[in-house]
């Protein structure tokens, strides 16, 4: 991952939402987009409403302030290898599980809390992922829309299902689908996978909770981040189909979409534009009526065209890019060179940096994600 690949903008967006039958939101997410690059997190909180809402947090702000949390910090990232940003991924989780562990050891309250964590890094082309628990990172192909889960769920039942015992269709009604074997706060250490993957311009990456993947299956999850251009509405949609399946559990969703940078503007008020192939001639239209008078009868001027009585300094120039075989001194290439030359307002593209998601509070009430027994 130390090269970042051709020149792209990541366009991004971070969602969750309580759902239908939870009273508090123990996801916590976070977005962090610093120019060349994008870093998120999604944490899924589990020991009780107070409990697992706590992890999550202390699990999210862990790993902002080890990777992002000074200016040194963020410019070294840019261009780290692959073992050095490895590394610093392993350290910044395992500073998360350390302060997970350490407060659940000063209250009783806290006893038994824990967190998934699934974080992605964006650099260009590149992608590095870091995992621990069954929230999910998924890449969706730009080309195909084929979908490919990226991590593997450290769940009871992904082992079993893992090891030929159930199918996936059991897997996905089985009562023990939400203990998992593997997650942030249960002991000193932690194992953490790490995956890297290439992507392409057009390629769409989707990190959710488990409140996503038990209503939408991966293909719809596909077909959304597709179909929606703004990553802002393919996040949206998600939230909202989840929630209209029912919305058992807290429904978190960030989406990143890989795109081409877009060309620069042209320049303002330019009577030509040169560049190694071909020549933009611009023409002022009261030269180019005058020689049409004198060369052709009458001709329909094109739609949108200034009347002939408006003053030459405020009419607009016209434009058309000739062929090989055409010579604009040809009487006949005039009427071709008649045809108004539409210029695009200036575009700024902005990189979009979702707000801090708002977070419903409500009486506490213990969550359906757990722990293997006796851990």
């Amino acid at each position: 991952m130390g090269n970042p690949g051709p020149s792209v903008r990541l366009r991004s967006s971070a969602r969750t939402s309580t759902g239908q039958v939870r009273e508090n939101n123990e996801d916590n997410i976070h977005l962090w987009a610093r120019g060349p690059y994008v870093l998120a997190v999604v944490a899924d909180g589990m020991g009780g409403a107070a409990a697992g809402e706590e992890a999550s947090r202390l699990a999210v702000e862990a790993i902002g302030s080890g990777l992002v949390g000074d200016v040194p910090r963020q410019e070294t990232l840019e261009v780290l290898g692959d073992d050095q940003l490895a590394y610093h991924l392993r350290q910044a989780i395992q500073e998360a599980n350390d302060r997970i562990v350490e407060k659940a050891q000063s209250a009783p309250e806290f006893r038994g809390m824990g967190t998934t964590v699934t974080l992605a890094f964006v650099r260009g082309t590149s992608a590095a992922f870091a995992h621990v628990g069954d929230s999910r990172a998924y890449l969706v192909d730009g080309d195909d829309g084929r979908i490919t889960q990226i991590t593997s769920d450290h769940s009871f039942v992904e082992a079993l299902l893992t090891a030929g015992h159930i199918t996936r269709e059991q897997a996905e009604e089985h009562p023990m689908r939400n203990v998992l074997y593997r997650a942030l706060g249960q002991a000193e250490d932690v194992d953490i996978d790490l995956y890297y993957k290439h992507l392409h311009v057009g390629d769409r990456l989707v990190l959710c909770s488990d409140g996503l993947t038990r209503h939408v299956k991966p293909d719809e999850i596909a077909r959304i981040a597709l179909e929606q251009q703004n990553p802002d509405a393919a996040s949206q949609r998600l939230i909202d189909l989840a929630n209209e399946r029912g919305g058992e559990d807290n429904v978190s969703v960030i989406v990143i979409a890989v795109e081409a940078s877009a060309p620069p503007n042209p320049p303002k008020n330019a009577m030509a534009i040169e560049d190694e192939e071909e020549t933009l001639i611009l023409k002022n239209r009261v030269e180019v009526r005058k020689r049409r008078q004198e060369t052709t009868s009458e001709t329909k001027l094109t739609p949108g065209t200034p009347p002939s009585d408006t003053p030459p300094d405020e009419r607009k120039m016209s434009a058309e890019r000739l062929s090989d075989d055409e010579d604009p001194d040809d009487p006949n290439t005039l009427p071709v060179l008649d045809r108004a030359w539409q210029s695009r307002s200036d575009q700024t593209l902005y990189e979009h940096r979702a707000p801090p998601p708002d977070r419903r509070q409500g009486k506490q009430g213990e969550g359906r994600d757990n722990l293997m027994p006796e851990q």
